[in-house]
């Protein structure tokens, strides 16, 4: 996902690649790392070679955010492959992920409109094509190619094992707005379900993408807002179930999985983004304590 916006990575931070999970934090001292959930697996390796130690049939959902073939700098050469080099290197991995998923698991890969054609085929010839979703990352109407249309969105694939994939519409419902309940107030609908939980999300998803001075924001190029793959994990995931990311960059699937009490296995070659995934994910199972002042409520520094 390319755009004049965004930013450039950090070099990477020193520390033991062979440990699993990077042993030098974001921002934080080595000594001050907060514990990770259990079941939140943080491994500085590359799928590619770890592949064959994950148990076939053992994971529920797979989200991917693979290198999209355009030349980013990841502190490595991951996304210097262009054209049939990119798409051989990407149908390898995806023949070494698919077979992980349980029958009713499915899969959602990221990718770019270049590619998207052809990677979403090679997917159909294994798994079912559910959705095809649109991920409108709302760019400032501002700079640009003046030679063709602005490229506003990346392209998501949504697959299933089989028909019996697991999936729960309820916890990403969208809530109606106060106006819309009271215009559908009439005794046709009294006590709907969707009307009180909210209607199912449609499959162009407009969230803003994680600008400079956004909250979220973290040193990694192409991070990806937690409310897009939160929503995936919470409709394709039950409960205790088992998600992998075979591309984990900075964490933002092994944090949505920390927060919805889902096991996670995650793969990173870049230490430095293993560092910042390790910071995060023990940040949102451990968050800081309100403590009150006076009549204010402020999160305690030491906490």
């Amino acid at each position: 996902m390319r755009d004049e916006f965004e930013e450039p990575q950090p070099p990477a931070l020193n520390g033991d690649a062979e440990a699993g999970v990077a042993e030098v934090p974001h921002q934080a001292d080595a000594a001050t790392l907060l514990p990770l959930p259990a079941g939140i697996e943080l491994l500085n390796r590359d799928f590619l070679t770890e592949a064959a130690k994950l148990p076939d049939g053992s994971i529920d959902l797979i989200v991917a955010d693979p290198p999209y073939g355009l030349g980013k700098d990841y502190g490595n050469d991951s996304d210097m492959r262009t054209g049939e080099d990119f798409l051989a290197w990407t149908c390898g991995w995806l023949d070494l992920a698919v077979p992980k998923l349980k029958p009713s698991g499915s899969l959602y890969i990221f990718c770019t409109w270049q590619y998207a054609p052809e990677i979403f085929v090679f997917l159909k010839s294994r798994l079912t094509m559910i959705n095809e979703i649109i991920w409108d990352r709302r760019v400032p109407s501002m700079g640009g190619t003046t030679r063709r249309f602005t490229s506003v969105h990346d392209n998501i694939g949504y697959f299933a094992m089989s028909k019996d994939y697991y999936f729960d519409l309820d916890p990403v419902r969208i809530p109606y707005d106060a106006a819309t309940k009271k215009a559908r107030s009439r005794k046709l609908f009294e006590g709907s379900k969707w009307l009180e939980l909210g209607y199912n999300p449609k499959d162009v998803w407009s969230v803003s993408r994680l600008h400079r001075q956004h909250a979220e924001r973290v040193a990694h190029p192409t991070q990806k807002p937690l409310e897009i793959v939160e929503r995936m994990v919470l409709a394709s995931c039950p409960p205790g179930g088992r998600v992998l990311d075979p591309f984990m960059g900075s964490g933002t699937t092994a944090v949505a999985c920390a927060r919805q009490k889902r096991e996670f296995v995650g793969y990173e070659i870049n230490e430095s983004y293993c560092a910042i995934a390790r910071e995060r994910v023990g940040l949102a199972a451990n968050p800081p304590k309100p403590v009150s002042r006076g009549k204010a409520i402020v999160a305690d520094p030491a906490a």
